[in-house]
């Protein structure tokens, strides 16, 4: 368990198909993540969990659990290049009563420090959709500089949105 003062990070256990998938079907939580918005079955997902779970290859996935162990989220590290020691994250909070109460900020922060003390990795990047203004609030806040922009990169609700690039050297 990698443990914060608000939340810890845990690794994935099957039993979490249940709140993974909850949360995988919920438009809102999804739209603006890297796969998009797919309504998915438990039985497709189940499919998926083994991958999941494993945290031996180059992706490094936990379930973020507030102090009442209740899981609220998910926060990975991705595309893991030990040659040049950086990687991706992704985060995100799928119980929508814990939004905004500061656990994804927490969570990375808690999983920066993990990435540079245990993993030896030195730069993080990550895509953020440009009209997801709360994300990139907080990226900005925990030391993330945008690099570039995709226009027209992302296709939400109808719409091209553009996706913002950012990296931080930890």
């Amino acid at each position: 368990m990698i443990k914060g003062e608000k939340v810890y990070l845990r690794p994935i256990l099957k039993q979490d198909i249940t709140f993974l998938n909850e949360w995988k079907n919920d438009e809102e939580t999804y739209r603006y993540l890297g796969g998009g918005f797919m309504p998915t079955s438990i039985d497709q997902q189940e499919k998926w969990m083994d991958s999941m779970i494993d945290t031996t290859g180059n992706n490094k996935r936990f379930i973020i659990c507030d102090n009442e162990n209740s899981p609220i989220g998910m926060v990975g590290l991705y595309s893991i290049n030990w040659i040049h020691r950086t990687c991706e994250i992704g985060l995100y909070i799928g119980n929508k009563s814990t939004q905004g109460r500061g656990y994804g900020k927490e969570s990375c922060r808690l999983i920066e420090q993990f990435a540079k003390e245990y993993l030896n990795l030195r730069k993080i990047k990550l895509n953020v959709v440009l009209d997801n203004e709360s994300a990139t609030h907080m990226w900005h806040s925990l030391g993330y500089e945008k690099v570039g922009k995709f226009k027209d990169e992302r296709f939400i609700k109808g719409e091209y949105k553009d996706l913002v690039l950012m990296e931080k050297f930890i």
